[in-house]
């Protein structure tokens, strides 16, 4: 299925609330699992990309990824310092600020809340995402789709997970399952708008398929598509797949990039390091030029998001 925008419109909101600051860099490795090793290319070293594994759950009782206060409805795992949950050394990679992996039940969800100086975006793994916001847009999303808010100025809007139904399921229900992740523009006061694109699984399977642009140029990886992404306000881009067991992308970094990592489902090495279902991954490249990286996804498939930004100083 080709991808499209379903709608992008500017507007204003009354009530703002601005996104949270950044106050301290992510200077500590969750766990000694970072690759930083080396290849030969026409006899010259090149340094590979330094990956450090972000696990959704330590055994030996390290740093793992928090997870809210249980409510009935509504269970988080945050990668970033979010709500009442506070880290010193987790407040943000780069200008990732938020990384919720949420989990919505059927018929429940978020109110209308106010945003202002963010880009948010969802991405849908599971069940429908519901959107509205006082811009008048409302509309629910399926898996492997995209909802973007950029809310500038301000906007008040609600999130909900709907009711799963078809004349064969008609008694039954769905968590909704999303990923929320605010990138923090590249400043302030721009217009509020709104945006999603509707992808098939075609459209990311055994391929690196680009759901959001930047203010940049795209990496030149190869098995890329980029049917219509929706433009940030920042130099990031974004990237989602669904691969099968063993399929593998010799990707770079560029000089001065990095990227954040999350393995959505299934498992990947990426550079050797092995991630599970729900584990992140802070991966840093050089600052003199390419440095190698490798995604391969493990014997259950991989599907995963990874965000490619500038390398920033407090990273």
């Amino acid at each position: 299925m080709q991808a499209f925008i379903r709608k992008f419109v500017s507007g204003t909101a009354s009530r703002t609330q601005s996104a949270p600051s950044r106050r301290s860099a992510l200077n500590a490795a969750e766990i000694p699992a970072s690759s930083s090793a080396s290849t030969s290319n026409s006899g010259s070293a090149v340094a590979m990309a330094t990956v450090t594994r972000v696990p959704q759950r330590h055994l030996r009782g390290g740093h793992s990824l928090h997870v809210s206060k249980p409510t009935w409805w509504l269970e988080s795992r945050f990668h970033f310092s979010f709500a009442d949950y506070w880290d010193p050394v987790r407040q943000n990679f780069g200008v990732l600020r938020v990384l919720n992996d949420d989990l919505v039940k059927a018929g429940a969800g978020f109110g209308a809340h106010p945003h202002r100086d963010a880009e948010i975006f969802s991405y849908v793994v599971s069940g429908q995402l519901s959107h509205a916001d006082s811009m008048g847009n409302k509309e629910a999303l399926p898996r492997g789709c995209v909802q973007y808010m950029s809310a500038g100025t301000g906007v008040v809007h609600s999130i909900r997970g709907l009711q799963f139904t078809c004349e064969e399921m008609n008694e039954g229900s769905e968590t909704c399952r999303f990923l929320q992740l605010w990138i923090t523009p590249d400043r302030r006061g721009h217009d509020p708008q709104y945006g999603s694109s509707t992808y098939g699984k075609s459209d990311r399977h055994n391929r690196l398929l680009q759901i959001l642009g930047g203010t940049g140029s795209p990496p030149a990886w190869p098995h890329t598509v980029n049917l219509q992404s929706i433009r940030l306000h920042q130099d990031a881009n974004i990237f989602v797949s669904e691969s099968d067991p063993g399929t593998r992308f010799d990707v770079s970094l560029g000089p001065n990039r990095q990227a954040y990592l999350i393995c959505i489902e299934g498992g990947l090495h990426a550079n050797d390091v092995q991630l599970d279902a729900r584990d992140g991954a802070r991966i840093v490249g050089s600052e003199s030029g390419p440095s190698p990286l490798t995604l391969e996804a493990g014997a259950l498939g991989a599907h995963f998001l990874v965000v490619e930004m500038a390398k920033s100083a407090d990273r």
